[in-house]
């Protein structure tokens, strides 16, 4: 005899009852009185949370309720095992601190490691067609919210551009060499900031200021090749896949092109604060450094207008103006690496083989 509550269909008036089970038949007791006799595969039983209340449906739609868990278990096998296994966990404390445990470590590796494999793989399978509507919506709303026209005279950007072209783009190891320079004047206040960032089509941005920070074409070309690398390795889009994960796997599976305004505002903000990983930052420093070697250029040029674009970081009171490298992570070991090429590229070397590379 199993005690507990009966409910009337479609109400929460609760009556005292108790369930009969004899054989493959059942007889629900109301008060003193026989409610319902009928075969137990009509009923329909709950699955076992723990130890909380039992909820068995009748065929009208009226419902029993018990505590008495081990009795239901015993009279119904029709209870899974996976809801046996499930109530064992909850069951005891230590299950469900090491299934915790379990749960946390799996997402944490996940986050670590899996997204960013995953991200990296998405980045190569989508078509080109994608980074060309993610850098246009980019531009668009950098060009209407962030960026001001440029005031560098159009002799000097076609002069830059033309270099870039004759002598730069041949080091892309892209199919398609789709790099394009543009020049904008960015703010922060009075303050004019020193950036340059590239967007997955290959479209790269200069900033006025970090034109006129460089005093040879070596520093520049240190950084364009630096940009390169991000776009030749998909980094921008590796990582704002990352950070809009879902709009990213809607995108690629149903085709949502709607998804792409998110991702292009989210790109916006990450370019604009330099937030790149460490990982990122290694790949594309690596491929600036051999590019520099194979065109004989010194790649402590790089080190150089690192060091300068640096020093224009500006401190005021508790507002920290961005520049490029500000939040790019560990400057002064990059640094270190720029002039440890710097010193292969004295031997005349064409390859640097580095133990941290």
């Amino acid at each position: 005899m199993i005690q507990g509550k009966w409910y009337p269909p479609q109400s929460s008036t609760e009556h005292k009852a108790h369930l009969d089970i004899q054989g493959d038949t059942f007889y629900l007791y109301v008060g003193e009185s026989v409610y319902l006799q009928d075969s137990i595969d009509t009923l329909k039983v709950a699955d076992r949370l723990a130890n909380t209340q039992r909820r068995i449906i009748l065929e009208d739609g009226s419902v029993f309720s018990t505590y008495e868990n081990d009795s239901i278990d015993t009279h119904f096998k029709t209870n899974s095992k996976v809801s046996h296994f499930m109530h064992g966990l909850e069951s005891k404390l230590g299950f469900a601190l090491v299934f915790l445990l379990v749960v946390i470590l799996g997402s944490g590796a996940f986050f670590k490691y899996g997204l960013p494999a995953f991200s990296k793989k998405i980045a190569y399978i989508l078509p080109e067609k994608t980074n060309t509507l993610i850098s246009e919506n980019t531009m668009e709303i950098l060009d209407k919210y962030i960026f001001k026209e440029s005031k560098i005279s159009l002799i000097q950007q076609e002069s830059i551009r033309k270099h870039f072209d004759e002598k730069l783009l041949p080091l892309s190891t892209l199919k398609e060499n789709n790099f394009t320079i543009h020049f904008r004047l960015f703010t922060d206040g009075n303050v004019s900031i020193a950036n340059a960032m590239a967007l997955p089509s290959g479209d790269i941005i200069l900033t006025d200021k970090f034109v006129q920070l460089c005093q040879t074409q070596d520093e520049m070309d240190s950084v364009l090749l630096h940009e390169m690398g991000h776009v030749v390795h998909r980094h921008s889009l590796q990582m704002i896949i990352q950070s809009t994960f879902v709009s990213a796997i809607t995108m690629m599976v149903i085709g949502d092109t709607n998804a792409l305004g998110d991702m292009s505002v989210g790109l916006s903000t990450l370019l604009l604060s330099s937030q790149y990983s460490q990982d990122f930052e290694t790949q594309a420093d690596t491929f600036a450094f051999d590019s520099m070697l194979l065109s004989g250029i010194d790649p402590h040029s790089f080190s150089s207008i690192m060091q300068k674009i640096t020093a224009t970081t500006i401190v005021k009171e508790n507002e920290k103006a961005l520049s490029y490298f500000s939040s790019h992570p560990s400057t002064n070991l990059r640094i270190d690496r720029a002039n440890k090429y710097s010193q292969c590229y004295k031997q005349s070397l064409k390859k640097c083989v580095l133990e941290d590379k």
